[in-house]
């Protein structure tokens, strides 16, 4: 009989929960997932298209190792209007400078959360995931599809669907094309002057600035060294990181440059990027060095060795291809981003055909000026040309060199000697 009465008390209050946890549930979801989800697209494609100028899009491709690219997007009833910092070339020598604007579709849809697809082809946006060849068919293994994470009337942060990086959109208080233009000229205006130099409240670190990616080694509280790579993306008045850094306790993300001091500052933070010197500028060129040679009298500015496995290569290439190297060059790869991933290389003009191998350019000591040049990564082109293999290794393997510039402050000219053999050498031209 008590078993009884406990049963009959169990079940009325199982009772009783079941009532009050729907009742709960019924006050605060009185309407379906279904309907809910259904007023949130209504809503983001309403935001979307509100604004006449559009939205500025802050896009990180693959894994944000190339830095952010600027992209301006005009919305309106399934069409985008899109332009890009992007300057895009085809094989048969179409053209799409920065700016240009190409129109394609986009749809808002829900796959479990809100998604903005980029689901038809758009040349500028699709650059980075649409397949490289049979044997590539990631691309650059970047995102088209991404879910809405926060929405606002002028700021939308989405996360790529697949590869998971951050874009931020802005609404635009200007034209889309007078303010990619101020990015542009900011690019310009800071890449052209590599910095080397980074101090935080007081403390210096060295760094590179190369591809949109400033890296630098940290030394931890425990000795250990941290080495980080952070991605970045220009804006009009400067750059802004891809997410905040805290630096020898000052946290920072955006800075803007001073054009009168030609110092880049942190916004409201305790950092700087000075000018470099002329090791520095060498190691940041966006220009490329040329080799001088004489391909009839088998000549060249350089040491004796050097100069005979360069026309080693050559001749082979003459034989193999028919082809005559033309140009041999270091520094800033031509070729980089849209066709290559070293955005520093040795280069060739075999012909007509560009071939690439990724080097890395270092300050090895700024005292005795003294520059490491280090192979990475073969490039464009490379794998037809390995009898090009010995020259790279030889510049490799007799680094670090002392420099000798033509003129400290603008040269045209630089001399290399192995530091640890002065009889390798090699000059270099504008």
């Amino acid at each position: 009989m008590m078993k009884k009465i406990y049963y009959i008390l169990f079940l009325l209050l199982a009772g009783f929960c079941f009532n009050s946890c729907v009742s709960e549930e019924e006050d605060l979801f009185d309407k379906s997932a279904a309907e809910r989800m259904n007023e949130a697209l209504t809503k983001y494609k309403a935001i979307l298209q509100d604004d006449p100028q559009g939205w500025v899009m802050e896009f990180y491709p693959s894994d944000r190792s190339m830095g952010g690219y600027t992209y301006t997007a005009k919305f309106d009833n399934g069409k985008v209007d899109m332009t890009s910092e992007l300057s895009l070339n085809s094989s048969s020598g179409d053209k799409w400078p920065a700016g240009t604007v190409v129109t394609s579709y986009y749809r808002v849809i829900s796959e479990q959360s809100a998604l903005l697809t980029f689901d038809t082809y758009n040349l500028l946006f699709h650059f980075f995931s649409e397949p490289r060849g049979s044997s590539d068919v990631d691309g650059y293994a970047s995102d088209y599809e991404f879910v809405f994470m926060e929405v606002s009337e002028d700021r939308i942060v989405l996360k790529g669907k697949k590869y998971g990086n951050k874009m931020v959109m802005t609404k635009l208080t200007e034209s889309a094309g007078s303010y990619m233009q101020k990015v542009l000229d900011m690019q310009e205006k800071i890449s052209a002057v590599p910095r080397m130099k980074m101090i935080v409240a007081g403390k210096e670190y060295t760094i590179s600035m190369v591809g949109k990616l400033l890296s630098y080694t940290d030394k931890k509280e425990d000795s250990s060294l941290e080495n980080i790579d952070m991605a970045y993306i220009y804006t009009p008045e400067g750059f802004r990181l891809y997410e905040p850094l805290t630096v020898n306790g000052v946290t920072f993300q955006e800075f803007v440059y001073d054009e009168a001091s030609d110092i880049i500052k942190g916004k409201d933070a305790d950092v700087s990027f000075p000018y470099p010197t002329a090791l520095e500028l060498f190691c940041g060129t966006t220009s490329q060095w040329y080799f001088t040679f004489d391909s009839s009298k088998k000549t060249g500015e350089m040491d004796e060795d050097l100069l005979k496995l360069f026309f080693a290569a050559y001749d082979e290439n003459l034989d193999f291809y028919g082809e005559q190297f033309l140009e041999w060059y270091l520094g800033a790869n031509p070729l980089y981003p849209s066709q290559d991933t070293n955005p520093y290389c040795m280069g060739w003009l075999s012909g007509r055909y560009y071939i690439c191998h990724g080097v890395n350019l270092s300050i090895v000591d700024e005292a005795s000026k003294k520059i490491a040049i280090q192979a990475t990564a073969e490039g464009f082109n490379y794998s037809f040309y390995s009898y090009l293999d010995p020259v790279v290794e030889y510049i490799d393997e007799h680094s670090p060199y002392v420099v000798e510039f033509d003129n400290d402050k603008q040269p045209t000219k630089v001399k290399f000697v192995s530091a640890a053999d002065s009889k390798v050498w090699f000059s270099v031209e504008l």
